[in-house]
């Protein structure tokens, strides 16, 4: 009898989780789906200059911290 009741105990526990699985499921779907083309522009790119050029590369290029000349 004690058998009995705990099979249906459990069988009451499993019947719970699938209906929270499901539930929680139906709200999963419910929600739009994500944007995940690859194409898609989400920032500006960055500007099409040549890196020599800008002011913090120039300020490398003279600083003290250059490798040795040969």
């Amino acid at each position: 009898m004690a058998s009995d009741q705990l099979h249906s105990q459990q069988v009451s526990m499993q019947i719970r989780r699938a209906r929270d699985m499901a539930q929680r499921s139906e709200e999963l779907l419910s929600q739009p789906k994500p944007d995940t083309f690859a194409g898609r522009k989400t920032r500006e790119p960055f500007p099409a200059e040549d890196p020599m050029l800008r002011e913090d590369i120039q300020n490398l290029i003279h600083s003290e911290l250059q490798p040795p000349k040969e």
